[in-house]
């Protein structure tokens, strides 16, 4: 099951990419798991996770195909 994940913000910074392709991700607690794996550097780095445009708060099952992304926190002014 492949899933495409954009990278923003500091996260898109210290990993160098804007986005990545994974597989045999199930949900969004593996796919902060794996990512954290594939680049420490980003482990503990607080993020939202958005699945098809939506920013989700728990763990969310996903369906192969889906887009995600992965934000740094935001603040507005």
């Amino acid at each position: 099951m492949a899933i495409k994940v954009y990278l923003f913000g500091q996260l898109k910074e210290l990993t160098g990419l804007s986005e990545i392709l994974l597989d045999g991700i199930s949900d969004t607690d593996q796919l902060v798991n794996e990512m954290a794996c594939r680049f420490p550097v980003i482990k503990g780095l607080p993020c939202l996770v958005a699945v098809g445009r939506e920013i989700i708060h728990s763990n969310t099952s996903l369906k192969e195909g889906q887009e995600l992304a992965l934000l740094p926190p935001y603040s507005g002014g």
